[in-house]
């Protein structure tokens, strides 16, 4: 049956570019494959097959002219064996045939281990529940760093996608982030996610975060640069960004928030952060690193 869909409804679904496929469509054309079946398998199928039949005439041929050449009996022990066409089909491994192609991903699994779970959809999760019928998971997130917002609890976004046996641990102990960092990141983070878990710094740097002027920025990158000659530091902003930046110094990157996510330097220099987005968008994508 077809969706009732008005005709501004059916233009907001379609793209300019109809290949330009993005990570939101993958459990959809997953989803889709798991009703329709896959538009390879038939072909992979036959591949097998025809491996397979050649296999089997290759041995066949093999076996006939050794019997041929030595007078053995059937009934003769393990040769006298190859007379029967039982032991010669035993003979070929049909899943070691050159034509097969396993979906290494596509399960089951035993067990799964999710990482950044916070950025998963309900419809990702579905891929993955599909995959693992034991229902096994090992799930690692951060509410506070979900780019697009987690105001659920853990409990109650894993038992709304079908997880129901819940052992949840928290982290207490920041070891990765430096206690100035984290000193300016807990306010954001509390504004947008009171009931945040911020685990508590160990260390510090010694060096307390810097605000400036955007017309600073090629001072500011030129004097760490010159005293930190193998860091590794990152420029990070929305729209286009100053390609000059890494161009003339090979060891700063100039990222968007998104792409940077996850990723550690040894600098890190925010252009406009109010921009990077409204609510917890712009603290999740930048304060924890």
């Amino acid at each position: 049956m077809r969706p009732s869909l008005s005709r501004e409804e059916v233009q907001r679904l379609q793209r300019a570019d109809a290949q330009a496929w993005t990570v939101s469509d993958l459990p959809l054309l997953d989803a889709a494959r798991q009703r329709l079946g896959d538009p390879e398998s038939a072909r992979r199928k036959r591949r097998q097959e025809a491996a397979v039949a050649a296999e089997h005439s290759r041995r066949t041929d093999v076996i006939d002219s050794l019997l041929q050449n030595v007078e053995i009996d059937e009934s003769e022990g393990a040769m006298g064996m190859l007379h029967g066409q039982d032991l010669r089909d035993a003979l070929i491994d049909e899943a070691a045939q050159p034509g097969i192609e396993p979906d290494l991903l596509a399960g089951p699994f035993a067990h799964i281990v999710v990482d950044e779970a916070q950025e998963l959809t309900d419809a990702e999760w579905q891929m993955l529940l599909l995959r693992c019928p034991s229902r096994s998971f090992t799930v690692v997130g951060d509410r506070a760093q979900a780019r697009h917002g987690f105001t659920e609890s853990w409990q109650e976004r894993l038992k709304r996608i079908g997880l129901d046996r819940i052992d949840l641990a928290s982290l207490t102990i920041n070891y990765r982030t430096p206690e100035e960092i984290m000193t300016e990141a807990e306010p954001v983070i509390r504004a947008v996610l009171p009931d945040a878990n911020v685990p508590t710094s160990i260390r510090s740097s010694g060096i307390p975060v810097a605000h400036g002027s955007v017309s600073d920025l090629e001072s500011v990158l030129d004097d760490w640069l010159a005293e930190h000659a193998d860091g590794i530091g990152c420029v990070i902003a929305t729209g286009d960004l100053d390609q000059d930046v890494s161009r003339a110094r090979p060891s700063v990157r100039a990222l968007t928030p998104v792409l940077s996510k996850g990723l550690e330097f040894d600098l890190v220099v925010l252009v406009d952060p109010e921009e990077f987005g409204e609510g917890i968008e712009g603290p999740s994508t930048t304060m924890w690193r």
